[in-house]
């Protein structure tokens, strides 16, 4: 009779303007109370600040806002001199600081307590998985950059790495 399946344009639309947060281990729901906002500034980590302040909000759960600046390009370059590791590492720290400060106002717009680091370690992956172990976090809501391809490959994914090493629930957004 019907060529395809009706949606209701209803339900629909009311997807499109909130999302519907589905947690559940096995017939368990799980209940937050730290939740981990890894953040370099982009607008896939701004999402996901976004949408972790709104289940904190929901759990009544802290964030813990991280930013990690990874001086590894200099150990590859070793020769690349003294300004170029002074620029790099400024403009990390300002990066660092504009991704901490959007995560904090979307914390504090959902009314929700938080605190914020900025890690200089080598290995992002493996230092936000260090920091949500040691800061007692039970999901970790990142931001994905979506890469396909050559560019995964050459580049990796630290939200990848980061669902291999994590011992918590990983919420990856896009």
């Amino acid at each position: 009779m019907y060529d395809k399946p009706r949606r209701c344009p209803w339900v629909e639309h009311v997807r499109k303007l909130k999302p519907v947060y589905r947690l559940h281990r096995g017939a368990q729901t799980m209940f937050f109370h730290k939740i981990l906002i890894p953040t370099d500034g982009s607008a896939t980590a701004q999402r996901a600040a976004l949408v972790a302040a709104d289940l904190a909000k929901r759990y009544g759960a802290t964030l813990e806002i991280v930013s990690v600046i990874d001086p590894s390009p200099f150990i590859y370059f070793p020769d690349s001199g003294g300004e170029a590791m002074s620029y790099y590492m400024e403009a990390s720290e300002a990066g660092a600081k504009q991704g901490i400060e959007h995560a904090e106002d979307a914390a504090t717009t959902a009314g929700v307590a938080y605190a914020s680091h900025v890690l200089r370690e080598h290995g992002p992956a493996q230092s936000i998985v260090e920091h949500a172990k040691s800061a007692g976090c039970d999901l970790i809501v990142i931001g994905s950059h979506g890469r396909r391809g050559l560019d995964a490959v050459l580049l990796g994914s630290v939200a990848q790495k980061v669902l291999t090493l994590a011992p918590v629930p990983v919420f990856v957004i896009k």
